[in-house]
């Protein structure tokens, strides 16, 4: 219950709907910007505040993790005392008890113990993971487009090193030069026999704000083509902190996808969930009235999935977790150089 709560929390200190920034201060004297969504490198809003006084809510989800880490921490080591205690008295039962409930507590520390935030993106073959993730970081640095599947998950992390950009593999500790992202492409090819694993790919930090703010961004392979998703989300996705539902505008939420969440929401408290319906520029030219219509069936979809299937948020709040992108041509834009806006997210 404590990990469900400190998730909610998570979710709602980096996830605020409003339009106007509002400066607030906590009680420990730290200021922020409170006007940032998951949506916000999506949108073009600013990130990380101009000023060192102030702090990002992504910031904040560090500081936060940070206290709710040494709290379970110390909650490990009065556990310990107590199962110690009793067991110099016999009460085995009591042992056990305690023992399960230490367990616990260190489990959850592994899980936030980290420094960065992860988010991994999920969704059925060329739903556009890929393609958002680098509309994302402004920059086109996983490979995407007709001709190439996600074969491997792929994590893309900030780092200061001088040797940046370059991969790791799971079986060598070697730094692989990744330039371009053919030379990624490759690499990911390799990893084809195995959808487990993980290359981890890090690029400079000072050239993505989301890279400055310690956030994890983790492709996947489409869970429609593997049959096991139950090993994915023991070996690869229990720590994640935010998961990303990427689907086709074109089409509705399939079963597939459906039933991938069921299986991450039975294996996690109330995870966080969020769903971009991508490929929204396909709408172009089509009947004004008919696109609203469309885009509101697909709204109340997303929202009855998370808040009456999965039961992680309720409808209210679910409706502020589903967004309609066009990942694509966010990517374009951006990559044209600075001041380039967005126009088709929504």
């Amino acid at each position: 219950a404590t990990m469900s709560e400190h998730r909610r929390e998570t979710a709602a200190s980096i996830h605020n709907a409003s339009s106007v920034d509002q400066q607030t201060e906590t009680p420990d004297g730290l200021k922020y910007i409170r006007s940032h969504s998951l949506s916000t490198h999506l949108t073009g809003d600013k990130m990380i505040s101009r000023h060192t006084s102030e702090v990002s809510p992504l910031q904040r989800f560090g500081v936060a993790k940070s206290k709710a880490t040494d709290l379970f921490k110390r909650l490990s080591i009065q556990l310990t005392s107590t199962r110690d205690l009793f067991a110099k008295s016999s009460r085995q039962s009591e042992c056990e008890e305690l023992e399960m409930w230490r367990e616990k507590s260190v489990g959850i520390c592994d899980v936030i113990g980290r420094d960065s935030m992860k988010v991994a993106f999920f969704g059925r073959t060329s739903n556009g993971k890929s393609t958002v993730i680098n509309a994302m970081l402004h920059q086109s640095i996983l490979p995407s487009g007709i001709g190439h599947t996600t074969n491997c998950f792929c994590s893309v992390q900030g780092t200061d090193s001088p040797d940046a950009p370059y991969l790791l593999t799971p079986d060598s500790d070697e730094r692989r030069n990744v330039e371009t992202v053919q030379q990624l492409a490759h690499a990911l090819h390799k990893g084809s026999s195995q959808q487990d694993l993980v290359i981890k790919v890090y690029w400079p930090r000072e050239k993505c704000s989301l890279l400055k703010a310690d956030v994890e961004l983790l492709d996947s392979p489409g869970i429609d083509i593997s049959p096991d998703s139950d090993v994915w989300i023991d070996k690869v996705c229990l720590d994640a902190d935010v998961f990303v539902l990427i689907s086709n505008a074109e089409s509705t939420l399939m079963n597939t996808e459906k039933k991938f969440f069921h299986k991450v929401s039975e294996k996690l408290s109330k995870p966080n969930i969020f769903i971009l319906n991508n490929r929204w520029d396909a709408s172009a030219g089509e009947d004004p009235q008919i696109m609203a219509d469309v885009r509101q069936q697909h709204l109340q979809r997303g929202m009855d999935f998370l808040s009456s299937e999965l039961n992680v948020v309720d409808q209210r709040q679910a409706g502020d977790r589903v967004f309609f992108v066009s990942a694509k041509e966010a990517l374009e834009e951006r990559t044209r150089g600075p001041g380039a806006g967005m126009r088709t997210i929504h």
